[in-house]
């Protein structure tokens, strides 16, 4: 298991709300306070008070650590620390953020979370619910979140069963359960995660400065994001109440909100005022943990705007700012689907199929959009084959709304057939459902007079309202894709000049391997190996090895 890097703590203290104006002195001054009361605890030996300050102010001594606790708690003795998990688990996470320390780090880390799930004499429930926290935050904050989900769901259970004497004693609940249900969402545990946020949203107090924005922000972007309009307006005019402040909704706490609103604007085609939402978040974007949503969101404002090649210019430059987080496979898978949309709305449907190549076989995303190349390049049947794959599949609004487009726009091409009107119909259904509109204008251009007709046709006009005039991707182009196998020679020809070591590779003679090398040549408009690579890498038809 990884530690945490000096990223992951401004990640971890970022997680804070901001407060009102003028908090910062008043925050000095709780800081030296609290400090001194684990001070003289730790100082009497009295390590049941000393557990006790922590526990009463968690946030406020994980978030300072820095500014005192971790030195004062290094001289408990290991005997008491190893009886007192809370304590344990805050010098773990101290010794993390000290590079020279963080291998003693994990050792703290990793006794306190097996304490967590074991249970130990004098570890009282809110000790167990907090420990469980920090356990499912620090596996999403190291780039493990997968890992924290069974940590998170244990923290859920614990802070649910909490007696409610209990609950009132513990700080900032709300915001804790906002954490946790941040590591769900990462851990791919979506359902949970609102579940989680709404458990959150019911603990924020019904008027007066809340803490906690995270939950209804977070809530309005998943929503937006997934597709389901109508509910992420619902969150953001919550989000718009007098309980929250201006600065919560612009920085870390409310990036999901600012999304959220960007995202609802582009279900209008309004490009500048998602724009400007964008523009009114207030993060450090090497920092981050939620750059992929936002580096999607941007790319989304920039093909609305009716320039995807300024959106794949925009999403390669975030990713190349996060170093190898952003060149690894996590963030190229969850990329790819709309780095793979902006380059067929460029006409690139080559590299738009290699980049679908980077997801899972039978992922939906794959299929759905090597349905969509494949309209684009007017084979109908075999668009129509890649979607009667994912028939039956858990799908997202979004991805539905794409797919039941892509079905409707396809199915129109014939003269009739049942099919193609219950195809219509469904999708009109969704879209009002939902109030999407985007997915209308994501199928080819010489489709979409097409599909327009065919949903005013059967009632539902009022979905098309503000969908612009054309579809937001180019005409087919004239020149021939790269088909997959000559994308599997192409790949291992970067690695080796022998045909005949591609050819024993893949399996095929030494005359197939030469006349697809031939046709990839002919295809790409070169006339050697390294002028073929060059061009494969610049297009990321494949990609250098790690």
């Amino acid at each position: 298991m990884s530690t945490f890097s000096d990223e992951s703590a401004r990640s971890f203290s970022a997680g804070a709300d901001p407060e009102p104006e003028g908090a910062d002195d008043i925050r000095l001054t709780f800081d030296r306070d609290v400090l001194r009361q684990f001070q003289d605890a730790v100082d009497a030996a009295d390590y049941d008070t000393a557990t006790a300050v922590v526990r009463d102010h968690w946030f406020d001594v994980v978030i300072g650590i820095r500014q005192g606790f971790a030195q004062v708690a290094e001289r408990i003795p290991a005997s008491e620390l190893h009886t007192r998990p809370l304590l344990m688990m805050m010098l773990g996470i101290a010794y993390n953020l000290q590079p020279h320390r963080r291998m003693k780090g994990l050792r703290y880390f990793v006794g306190a979370a097996r304490a967590a799930r074991q249970g130990v004499d004098r570890m009282g429930p809110v000790d167990r619910a907090l420990i469980l926290v920090s356990e499912s935050a620090a596996y999403r904050l190291i780039g493990r979140p997968r890992l924290g989900g069974a940590a998170a769901r244990k923290a859920v259970a614990a802070l649910d069963g909490l007696p409610l004497d209990q609950r009132a004693s513990v700080q900032a609940l709300s915001r804790i359960y906002a954490h946790v249900g941040t590591t769900q969402y990462y851990a791919g545990e979506v359902e949970l995660a609102l579940e989680t946020f709404e458990k959150g949203l019911a603990e924020s107090p019904p008027i007066g400065y809340s803490s906690g924005f995270a939950n209804v922000a977070m809530a309005a972007g998943i929503h937006a994001l997934r597709g389901d309009i109508h509910e992420a307006m619902a969150y953001i005019e919550l989000a718009q109440d007098e309980q929250w402040t201006a600065m919560q909704r612009s920085w870390y706490p409310g990036t999901f909100y600012r999304i959220a609103e960007a995202v609802v604007a582009l279900e209008r085609f309004d490009a500048p005022t998602a724009r400007e939402q964008l523009a009114a978040m207030t993060h450090d974007r090497r920092t981050i943990e939620h750059w992929r949503a936002i580096a999607v969101t941007e790319a989304f404002v920039e093909l609305v705007d009716g320039r995807p090649s300024a959106g794949l210019a925009g999403m390669d430059a975030f990713a190349a700012l996060r170093g190898a987080e952003g060149r690894g496979a996590a963030a190229r898978r969850e990329l790819a689907p709309s780095r793979a949309l902006l380059h067929i709305a460029l006409g690139d449907l080559t590299t738009a199929t290699a980049v679908l190549r980077q997801l899972e076989s039978g992922s939906v995303h794959r299929h759905v959009g090597q349905a969509r190349v494949e309209l684009a390049l007017g084979r109908t049947g075999a668009a129509l084959q890649q979607l009667r794959r994912v028939a039956g599949e858990p799908m997202d609004s979004r991805v539905r709304a794409e797919a039941l487009s892509l079905e409707s726009a396809a199915l129109l091409r014939f003269a009739g057939g049942p099919r193609r009107r219950t195809a219509v119909e469904e999708l009109g259904e969704l879209l009002r459902a939902s109030g999407q509109r985007l997915a209308v204008a994501l199928v080819p251009v010489d489709d979409f007079p097409g599909l327009v007709d065919a949903l005013a046709g059967a009632g539902f006009g009022d979905v098309l309202e503000r969908v612009p005039a054309r579809s937001l991707l180019l005409p087919r182009p004239e020149g021939e894709p790269l088909s997959p196998r000559e994308l599997a020679v192409l790949e291992v020809y970067l690695r080796t000049s022998r045909v005949p070591e591609v050819a024993q590779e893949l399996g095929v003679s030494v005359n197939t391997v030469k006349s697809q090398i031939r046709s990839i040549y002919r295809k790409l408009d070169v006339s050697n190996r390294d002028e073929a690579i060059a061009v494969a890498l610049d297009r990321h038809l494949v990609r250098p090895q790690d």
